[in-house]
């Protein structure tokens, strides 16, 4: 008997000479063949995997590719219910959409009103002021990160009740952060632009263009983080735009800085409905840059998911 054959239950040793040669199968060549094919992991786990492809999360790494990969996949898979939110946004974005510099034209006929003791409450209006000019914002950047924290992980459309325990809870906080830091950018329309010279106008008008963009990018993150982390404040929020993608940041700056440009021109040119318009895309754009810009900051520090997300959400 050869060696390599069987013999009882024993097996001599086997000797392999040159290299293995396997036959290519061809799988369309037996129909009756016993062999299946396995199904696809997404058939068998909906979600995504750890680690793997999340549908607001990008990985580490992926940079302005993977941020801009996100926004696309947000808006399209979340059209419906974003349109809601900015039609939710609408008419307190037509109502605040004066600048704090605005309200100095009623001081006189404040005062006049109340026997000069009205100059006194001109503060108190300016606070007034500043606090409802935020109410825009918050309620787009909550609706936004409601919606889309509902949405990610299972690819569903959110229902409203899931909308409104997301983020409701955390509005209070949320309108005081985004007031103070929003005053900041306030108080720059109440310097004239040519206050100075012309030249000088020209630098002010581009440092306060930068200004707009840091904070346009400062407050969306910080939104964020009061929204998902509770406690934590600026200085979470300053750390987390350090890993951010750059291109993320100047994107994120850059709608910032046309949010505030682009309804001033287009309320010159066609009237405060289109101006109104043009702030709620713009606000809308913000607010889901915002996000993914905070998800994917999130996600280079650490494993994360929208699935976590949505349990920070609405702990």
């Amino acid at each position: 008997m050869g060696e390599g054959e069987v013999t009882g239950d024993r097996m001599a040793g086997m000797r392999l000479v040159g290299e293995p040669t396997v036959d290519r199968a061809d799988a369309f060549s037996d129909d009756q063949s016993d062999t299946a094919e396995l199904p696809r992991f997404a058939a068998l786990f909906p979600g995504p995997p750890f680690g793997g492809i999340d549908r607001l999360v990008a990985p580490p790494g992926s940079g302005v590719l993977g941020w801009s990969v996100r926004l696309r996949a947000v808006l399209l898979g979340c059209g419906a219910p974003l349109i809601l939110v900015a039609l939710l946004c609408a008419a307190p974005m037509q109502l605040f959409s004066a600048r704090v510099s605005d309200t100095v034209v009623a001081a006189p006929v404040l005062s006049d009103l109340a026997g000069g003791v009205g100059l006194l409450l001109l503060p108190l209006m300016w606070l007034s002021y500043l606090a409802l000019a935020a109410l825009p914002v918050v309620l787009c950047l909550a609706g936004v990160v409601g919606v889309v924290v509902a949405w990610a992980p299972d690819d569903s459309p959110p229902g409203l009740r899931a909308v409104l325990s997301g983020a409701a809870h955390r509005l209070g906080p949320l309108w005081a952060w985004l007031a103070t830091l929003g005053a900041v950018t306030q108080a720059r329309s109440l310097i004239p632009a040519d206050a100075a010279g012309p030249r000088a106008g020209v630098a002010l008008s581009v440092g306060a263009a930068a200004l707009s963009a840091v904070l346009a990018a400062l407050l969306g993150v910080l939104g964020c983080v009061v929204l998902f982390e509770r406690r934590r404040g600026p200085r979470r929020a300053l750390r987390l735009l350090a890993v951010s993608p750059a291109g993320a940041v100047i994107a994120l700056g850059a709608i910032g800085v046309a949010l505030a440009v682009l309804p001033p021109v287009t309320d010159a040119a066609w009237g405060p409905l289109a101006a109104s318009l043009v702030a709620v895309g713009c606000a809308l754009m913000w607010a889901v840059a915002a996000l993914v810009t905070y998800a994917q900051a999130r996600r280079a520090e650490g494993p994360l998911t929208s699935a976590q997300l949505r349990r920070e959400l609405s702990a």
